[in-house]
């Protein structure tokens, strides 16, 4: 089965999981990246979208699909609700992940998979692992990080078998 990631990440947490993830299983990994760097609290509270870089990464010619995205004040990042309503994930098996501050975003995910939804994907699962911390230096966290990328890739296989 064709698997590909999309994140995005502004303190790097996020994209430590990804490159983790993408390394264990051999995904293909994509970068969102900003236009220009902006509000990102704001614009996420309003489930609002941002001004990413063009083009956008092509998952036309994957079936698995996994997102990965910080979490803004209780929602996926602006960066990704962009790329959700502008790629074409209808009928994609699709496994959302957020990165955030606590161990859980239920709420988070809920929104992030009514997105997905909305946008065509079959949403397969989601999982919250806990990223940097506020005052944290990424070098405290990483093994952490890494171990979370791995760990999202077992999910992952069993889930593609």
């Amino acid at each position: 089965m064709k698997l590909c990631a999309v994140y995005y990440s502004r303190s790097g947490s996020t994209k430590r999981i990804a490159e983790s993830f993408a390394d264990s299983i051999g995904a293909k990994l994509f970068k969102l990246e900003d236009e220009k760097p902006g509000k990102s609290m704001f614009t996420a509270l309003l489930g609002l979208g941002s001004l990413l870089k063009e083009p956008l990464p092509d998952v036309g010619g994957f079936e698995f699909v996994v997102l990965l995205t910080p979490i803004f004040a209780w929602h996926p990042s602006p960066q990704m609700n962009k790329f959700v309503n502008k790629a074409d994930l209808k009928g994609k098996s699709v496994f959302l992940v957020g990165v955030g501050a606590g161990e859980t975003n239920e709420k988070a995910l809920k929104r992030f998979s009514a997105k997905a939804e909305k946008a065509g994907a079959n949403v397969v699962g989601t999982k919250n692992f806990k990223g940097l911390q506020m005052k944290q230096d990424l070098k405290e966290v990483e093994s952490n990080l890494i171990e979370s990328g791995k760990q999202l890739a077992g999910i992952i296989e069993r889930l593609v078998q």
